[in-house]
């Protein structure tokens, strides 16, 4: 069985359409994943936080062991460094959303982060070839949750609109991330519609999204 690389997904041309691929060159040892759940309000009570999650990893690049002579490195760190340039939208652009997905889960990719952009990156040259050209290279790359207002208010369980039509490429996970803030969710959705195989969901599919139950 082929070594599954961790992937990320962007936004090529349009809003949404995540059609860029890039695979990673080496698995990263450790995703480090952080979410506020509570804060305090102006007097001191503990309120939910809106902080957006965070997403830290470090991408290790190493051409030496991909050919003979070794590539410039940055030819592969540039793909990464790009996600921080505007370039989707009009007439104001701005940076690709982005997914990363690495592995499976209950047969369906598993999605380390369902929404974001990349927030930050440090580039870091650690070997050079004798005429000075860069072979090894660390990326310390932040990714942030991409939430709307409208994001924001389903996460608060706020349902406006409780149909939803299945897009191309969304599984259960994707959708109760979106709806709920919680891709764990995804059983809510399946119950609901009676879903008997939840690993298979058609696009054009109409599905009721149900309110989550208020714990008193």
């Amino acid at each position: 069985m082929a070594l599954e690389k961790l992937k990320i997904k962007a936004e090529q041309d349009q809003e949404g359409d995540f059609a860029e691929e890039i695979e990673v060159l080496f698995n990263p040892n450790q995703v480090q994943i952080d979410k506020t759940g509570w804060t305090y309000g102006e007097k001191g009570e503990p309120i939910a936080s809106k902080d957006l999650a965070t997403l830290k990893i470090t991408l290790f690049f190493d051409t030496t062991l991909q050919s003979s002579p070794p590539d410039n490195v940055q030819e592969y760190t540039q793909k990464v460094f790009t996600l921080t340039q505007p370039r989707i939208g009009t007439p104001v652009k701005r940076p690709p959303r982005c997914q990363l997905v690495w592995g499976k889960i209950g047969g369906s990719n598993n999605i380390l982060l369902p929404d974001g952009f990349l927030e930050s990156v440090s580039k870091t040259l650690t070997h050079f070839l004798e005429d000075g050209t860069p072979v090894r290279a660390t990326l310390d790359c932040t990714f942030r949750e991409w939430a709307t207002g409208e994001d924001r208010k389903k996460a608060e369980n706020l349902i406006d609109d409780p149909i939803r039509i299945v897009r191309r490429g969304e599984t259960l996970s994707s959708i109760a991330y979106e709806e709920y803030g919680d891709p764990a969710l995804w059983r809510t959705i399946a119950e609901e519609n009676r879903l008997y195989n939840p690993r298979h969901i058609p696009p054009g599919l109409v599905l009721t999204i149900p309110p989550l139950p208020i714990l008193n």
